[in-house]
């Protein structure tokens, strides 16, 4: 899977399907997918992202690829091209903790599970929060009324 950003607003999803095609068909290979991202604006009219994915068949077509694209500048712009990295989840969670230094801050793990926690302990801990919150929720109930 290959990278390609940088891409110029005006540059079409055609054109830069094109671009690739060239590129692969000298090396023999085939495009298996190509994603060219868009953002929705408020108006419901799709604004390019400024770049998109393409799988090909081989590594040597991928190679080739990268080699006569990257750096070509198109409408003043210079396309950058490389190889997608991996979107695993294990791989996300190690390159995160390796880019802060160790284990991410809680407030950037939230909603992710922790495997130490079973169900049953995240229900109890659960049930003494409301608890907690119904029990502060009455007495300010009880004061306000009192006055």
């Amino acid at each position: 899977k290959i990278w390609i950003g940088n891409i110029d607003s005006k540059l079409s999803e055609y054109q830069l399907l094109k671009l690739i095609e060239s590129a692969v068909s000298s090396s023999g290979g085939q495009i298996d997918s190509f994603d060219f991202l868009y953002t929705m604006s408020g108006k419901g009219s799709r604004v390019p992202r400024g770049y998109a994915f393409v799988t090909v068949s081989t590594r040597q077509a991928a190679t080739l690829v990268i080699n006569k694209l990257n750096k070509m500048v198109i409408n003043g712009r210079e396309l950058q091209v490389r190889y997608a990295n991996a979107t695993s989840s294990n791989k996300q969670t190690s390159s995160s903790s390796s880019l802060t230094g160790g284990p991410l801050p809680s407030v950037l793990s939230a909603g992710r599970s922790d495997p130490n926690i079973d169900k049953q302990d995240k229900i109890r801990q659960l049930e003494a929060k409301l608890k907690s919150l119904e029990e502060g929720n009455s007495s300010i109930k009880n004061s306000s009324s009192s006055r």
